[in-house]
């Protein structure tokens, strides 16, 4: 029996109930008090104590008081926990703390009473006296939590006293059980808890330091309960509640799944079920003798996952409601309010926004509700609903939240979003040194990480505000998906601005289309797909001609002009970016012209321009400080470090590559960074730093391999090969150079694989591997004639004479 599951009502005085009543459970217990006499008396329903008031030890016989209920056959998850726990309440008992508490909080159905009963179930060795259990109906539906003299009463009977022994008072009655603990070994196991106070009470007093142990559980945190270990259970992880769900079904996970889509269906089945036990057991007992297939179509096509599984439903809404019911007024529509957010988490100002109320007092509801398990935390202070319960609380808003209410704090919500996103946008992507104290940021570094932590937020708020209307949404949603391009998040970037482009279809406006085709066009080139690019920025050209965005056209021009010259069409190139130049002219769009003049710089400088190239980048890099676009001004920064470095001027060449790396930096720009990083590792190299430029190189890979980046990947290793075979590793070198060849291949650039032929010759020639030489001087010669570049094909046809017959 567990304690409190049935509340026996107070014996009157001189009553004894009849032994062995019907449905009576038995369970013996051993205690003693100091009265100095023996007595036994049967109270409770069918429950029989022995008390030995005075007895010594050695004549008591040996019968255990125990109610604990045993933890769950099936038990998932948690181990490390449970050990850890463990080692914290032997150690509070070993150093005689008072009280030994420890609290498990977390949210309803997390499995909070398992892990507690198989916590109590590991350390019951060490209380031979007794070991409580008492549910305290904290949180059970269509129950009020229990008052502190009601279970105090009741463990004082279970501890063998007559009724007419315990106080009427609960001070009385919390005496008296602190000084029958006094000298025996006890652990109370307090489930479900509501409140500190209903707990106090019940806790053993300072003579009990080092002999009693109390585990509670609750769904708040409790914040005024002294406990030498507070422990929220979280949700299982994604691999341990598919666990769950097929010990449950009787199957074991060594033996494998069914089928090869198996895996990913149990995974949504434990998705829908929001990872609790709660909502596992149920359904890992449907999976028993049903396809996860089909329960999976069951469990999607409802409302709410566990809709059509009315057991689970009941038990998954009562966890809920009797949680939201527990909270104040203001607590329960600071609730509905965050379910108004699209989600899927949110920060205090963003619940703000949509209350209508100070950030500082939004924060301080918050916070109540994460202590009250209704909410659950996100790093850099944000906040996420549970998954599950999510679709009870939407239910709570339909009918207690008007229509127009909602819409107006979403309105609030997509204006506050997009001023912040604006004011990142300035402080991350500027040229000039930005203020500190900006807007809601400190620094640009707060920007970058509020923007990591707000991604998904600001994709969901991007796409509700869309659905509501491109002029609701455009903004923001242009706004989000720039700083998911710049940050190399280029898949999500490229979902966003594909539904940009979506809603400006729907909306009729042209330029909207352009701009959003230009910068999927953007991210096409970016990723080699080269022809899907240029139908993509002649289309966006064409569109914004019509539109009469010039500055817009121009940059659609530019982005032909960046694809022709990564084919190594120089031609058409210059031709591209001469056009841009003289749109984004006739806008007056400073920006545009540093972009297409960057451009035209660099096609001179592969052309061997180097007096041409210097005088591009610079008027570049003063239109983009004008224009105060940071990105462009990093773009040409590099540009000049290039032509400074050709011309031997090392020193200039650092100082613009490590402007360029700050710019990038502060952008989050990892793309560009690692470019920049590998020019100063090359610069590093020829000055024979070859300790720092194996550095350079080495941090330039690894953020090329995190944006997948396998031109400027190719570059790393083609960097660290040079710095190997100064060091004397020719082998290494070679094999170094290959690895970069074969991802130049891969993505079908021409010049940079020219390039590497030339050198992988140069090894082999070297290493006395005469025709491997030959082969790639002739590949080499042949690219360079192909691209145009006559200079560098006279000097590999040279090589190529020089070469042992």
């Amino acid at each position: 029996m567990t304690a409190g599951t049935d509340r026996p009502p107070a014996d009157p005085p001189g009553a004894t109930p009849a032994v062995g009543a019907p449905g009576a459970s038995v369970t013996v217990g051993m205690d003693a008090s100091a009265t100095g006499r023996a007595q036994q008396a049967v109270v409770g329903q069918g429950v029989q104590h022995n008390h030995f008031y005075g007895a010594p030890a050695a004549e008591r016989p040996g019968i255990e008081l125990n109610t604990l209920v045993p933890p769950p056959s099936v038990l998932v998850g948690h181990t490390g926990l449970l050990t850890d726990l463990a080692a914290v309440c032997e150690a509070a008992l070993t150093e005689r703390r008072a009280p030994a508490v420890a609290l498990l909080h977390g949210t309803g159905g997390v499995g909070k009473s398992a892990l507690a009963r198989a916590l109590a179930d590991r350390l019951a060795g060490a209380f031979p006296d007794a070991r409580f259990e008492v549910d305290l109906f904290g949180f059970t539906p269509g129950s009020t939590p229990r008052e502190p003299g009601e279970v105090l009463a009741e463990l004082l009977r279970l501890a063998g006293f007559d009724g007419s022994d315990i106080p009427t008072g609960t001070t009385g009655k919390a005496q008296l059980w602190r000084a029958w603990l006094a000298d025996r070994r006890v652990l109370l196991l307090l489930d479900n808890a509501r409140e500190a106070a209903q707990v106090e009470p019940l806790l053993p007093g300072p003579a009990s330091a080092g002999r009693c142990l109390v585990l509670v559980t609750s769904r708040h945190r409790l914040a005024g309960l002294d406990a030498v270990v507070r422990e929220e259970v979280s949700l299982l992880p994604p691999d341990e509640a598919v666990e769950l769900l097929l010990r449950i079904a009787g199957r074991s996970p060594a033996d494998g799944t069914g089928g090869p889509g198996e895996r990913e269906v149990l995974h949504e089945l434990a998705r829908l079920c929001g990872r609790l036990p709660l909502a596992l057991r149920p359904v890992g007992a449907l999976l028993a003798d049903m396809d996860p297939v089909g329960l999976l179509a069951v469990m999607r096509s409802a409302t709410r996952p566990l809709e059509q599984l009315d057991d689970a439903d009941r038990e998954a809404a009562a966890a809920f409601t009797v949680s939201y019911e527990a909270l104040s007024a203001d607590l329960q529509a600071m609730l509905r309010t965050c379910v108004w957010h699209p989600g899927p988490d949110f920060d205090a100002a963003s619940i703000a926004a949509l209350a209508g109320m100070p950030a500082e007092l939004a924060t301080v509801r918050l916070v109540r509700l994460l202590q009250r398990s209704m909410l659950t935390s996100l790093p850099q202070r944000r906040y996420v609903f549970h998954d599950l319960f999510v679709a009870y609380a939407r239910g709570l808003v339909a009918v207690q939240d008007s229509r127009e209410t909602v819409e107006r704090g979403r309105r609030s919500l997509y204006r506050h979003l997009d001023g912040v996103t604006g004011t990142a946008h300035a402080l991350l992507y500027g040229a000039a040194a930005p203020a500190s104290g900006t807007g809601p940021f400190d620094n640009p570094d707060h920007a970058r990480m509020w923007s990591h932590a707000a991604f998904d937020e600001l994709c969901g708020a991007a796409r509700a505000a869309l659905g509501e209307g491109w002029e609701t949404g455009g903004s923001l949603a242009r706004r989000t998906a720039r700083l998911l391009y710049v940050d190399g998040r280029e898949e999500q970037a490229a979902a966003l601005y594909a539904d940009v482009l979506a809603a400006a279809e729907r909306a009729g406006d042209e330029a909207g289309q352009g701009r959003a085709r230009t910068a999927l066009a953007d991210i096409a080139r970016d990723r080699r797909r080269h022809d899907e690019a240029v139908a993509g920025f002649e289309e966006a050209a064409l569109l914004l001609r019509l539109a009469g965005d010039e500055a817009g056209e121009a940059d659609a021009l530019r982005g032909l002009g960046e694809v022709a010259r990564a084919r190594g069409d120089y031609a058409a190139a210059t031709e591209h970016f001469e056009e841009a130049l003289r749109c984004a002219r006739a806008a007056d769009d400073p920006a545009g012209q540093g972009y297409a003049l960057t451009g035209l710089a660099h096609v001179a400088r592969v052309r061997g321009e180097h007096g041409r190239a210097r005088e591009g980048f610079r008027a570049a890099v003063e239109l983009q400080r004008r224009a105060d676009d940071g990105i462009g001004l990093a773009y040409a920064l590099r540009g000049l470090g290039h032509v400074a470095r050709a011309a031997g001027e090392l020193g200039e060449a650092t100082g613009y590559f490590r402007e360029a790396v700050a710019l990038h930096r502060r952008a989050g720009n990892r793309f560009g960074q690692a470019f920049a990083l590998n020019a100063l590792g090359g610069i590093a190299y020829e000055q024979g730093r070859n300790g720092e430029a194996a550095a350079y190189f080495g941090d330039a890979l690894v953020l090329h391999r995190a944006v997948n980046n396998p031109a400027g990947e190719a570059e790393s290793s083609a960097g660290l090969a040079r710095v190997a075979l100064a060091g004397g590793d020719p082998e290494r070198a070679a094999a170094g150079m290959r690895d970069a060849l074969a991802l130049l291949t891969g993505i079908g650039d021409r010049p940079r694989q020219a390039a590497v032929h030339g050198e992988l010759a140069a090894l082999e020639a070297g290493a006395g591997r005469i025709a491997a030489a030959r082969e790639h001087y002739t590949a080499a010669h042949r690219l360079q004639t192909a691209l145009g570049l006559t200079g560098a094909a006279a000097r590999t046809e040279q090589a190529l004479r020089d070469l042992p017959a």
